[in-house]
């Protein structure tokens, strides 16, 4: 993420379960692969704390992931989605992806990708980002290793894309949307499986509004 505010519950509620499970910050470093160093900082609000190390506290914790990202103004608005939810990237339908990124309210994440996406409408104005996308897409697709809706969205939208099958607007679009796949950001880190690619699905979202 571009920005994250330092959330006293989440860091509140990591304490507690050290506590709890009488883990001190050596055994904590030990667990996440973190430094001491960095685990003093964040613990004592000195140091921002992201996506990247609620999912290491998560693991090493035993806290569930969606707790701790709700603790840092992350919230998930439907109660049953709530009870169920995987942060799965294979979707049966484009439908139901819709509606999965619909339950989510990010403060802020929609405004940053909004932005991501933006800047890279502008930067498809160079033949660098045209040669980016023809030269990088199927082996960053390739990479990830699953298939499902949101792979078959951009494998269609790249189509597209590629065979200029759409007017120089909604070409525009689909290449900021393909740019912003491929382009590794620190939104929400693709490594973190499988909910690095949430704003993946927001951002083709956004695009899909537009072209509508």
């Amino acid at each position: 993420m571009n920005e994250n505010i330092i959330n006293n519950s989440s860091i509140n509620k990591i304490k507690e379960t050290m506590k709890i499970k009488n883990i001190n910050n050596n055994q904590l470093s030990q667990l996440t692969g973190l430094d001491k160093s960095t685990i003093s900082k964040l613990l004592n609000n000195k140091q921002k704390i992201n996506i990247n190390y609620l999912e290491k506290f998560s693991i090493a914790l035993d806290i569930p992931l969606q707790e701790l990202m709700e603790l840092e103004g992350y919230s998930f608005q439907n109660k049953e989605i709530q009870e169920k939810i995987e942060f799965n990237p294979t979707f049966d339908n484009l439908d139901d992806m819709m509606k999965f990124t619909s339950f989510i309210d990010c403060e802020g994440l929609e405004s940053n990708i909004e932005k991501e996406l933006n800047k890279y409408e502008k930067y498809l104005e160079t033949d660098e980002a045209k040669n980016l996308i023809e030269e990088k897409f199927t082996k960053k697709i390739e990479s990830i290793g699953f298939t499902g809706v949101l792979i078959d969205k951009l494998n269609e939208l790249y189509e597209i894309y590629l065979f200029n099958k759409c007017e120089v607007k909604e070409w525009i679009l689909i290449g900021s949307v393909l740019l912003y796949f491929i382009i590794p950001t620190d939104i929400i880190p693709d490594f973190i499986f499988p909910i690095g690619f949430l704003d993946d699905m927001i951002a083709v979202k956004l695009v899909m509004d537009k072209l509508k």
